[in-house]
Parts: structure tokens; sequence; C-alpha cells
């Protein structure tokens, strides 16, 4: 079986991703700790703490909640300005790997190295490394997701 899909990553799955990226791994569950820390430590003793105190933890306590997701959305909004992502990627799945291309560019993955897949409800992140990944949004697979996870699910088997 073949499956092809034409994807042009928007900021809505991009964002999704980036913050899923960031805040699935421990460095970002202990971030979110840390600012939960803060917040209860402001609640409990807000007249025991001085002014910059006070203004330290108010600090935790936006950085990994507010500040750092703006700061993923806003680096995703810069990363689709660039011009390969302004042309949809092609995309071939086949029981030989993946093929991704745009243009005359075309890259060929064999499903072995694919490090991981993730499948959430909206979007389907196939990672290459442990740092980069394809990006695979249900809005983006003409109704074939259900089609794509389960033939992902057969080839990847990590």
């Amino acid at each position: 079986m073949v499956l092809e899909l034409d994807v042009m990553l928007d900021k809505k799955s991009l964002g999704r991703f980036l913050l899923f990226h960031n805040y699935a791994r421990v460095s970002g569950i202990l971030g979110v700790v840390i600012s939960a820390a803060a917040v209860v430590a402001l609640a409990l003793r807000w007249g025991g703490w001085s002014g910059t105190q006070k203004g330290i933890l108010i600090i935790l306590a936006l950085l990994f909640t507010v500040l750092q997701p703006m700061i993923l959305l806003a680096k995703g909004k810069r990363q689709l300005q660039q011009e390969e992502f302004k042309l949809p990627f092609h995309y071939v799945f086949e029981d030989k790997g993946i093929t991704i291309s745009q243009k005359e560019e075309k890259q060929q993955f064999p499903w072995e190295g694919i490090r991981k897949v993730v499948y959430h409800r909206d979007a389907i992140y196939v990672y290459m490394s442990a740092v980069s990944a394809f990006i695979l949004p249900r809005s983006q697979c003409d109704g074939k997701f259900g089609q794509l996870t389960d033939f992902m699910k057969e080839h990847v088997k990590k």
C-alpha cells in the first residue's frame, strides 16, 4: 500500500508540536513544577517575602507557564516565515519508508531510521532525531489520518 499526502504546516500545528516537544520532556515538567512551587510559595507566605523575593517568585511563576510558551510560539511563527515552509511538503508512505519532497528536493527515510512516532488526536509526530520531527496534522491528511496511523504503527516497531 502507498499513501500520499501534501502537508502545508500552519502556525497552530507547529505551535502544538513545539509545546508538546518542550513540555513532554523532563526539563519541561521540571519547569512547570518550579513555576507551580513559586505560585504556592507566594500564596502561602505573601507577607513573609521581601519585595525582591516576591519579584523573583513572580518571575519564576511566569517563566515556564507564560513566558516560555510565548517564546516557543514566536519561534514557530518565525520558522514558518522561512522559504521552505511557504510551500507544501509531499509525503509518500510506502513499505520501504517515507519519501518527502518539495520542489526538486527529495529525501528518503527507511522505517528503521525513524527514532519514534508520537500519535496525538490532532497530529502524528515522526521523530528522525531527538530534536526534529515531521508534523502530520490531522487537518492536512484528507481523511486518511486513521489509515496513516495504522500504516505507521504497522511499520514502526518502536
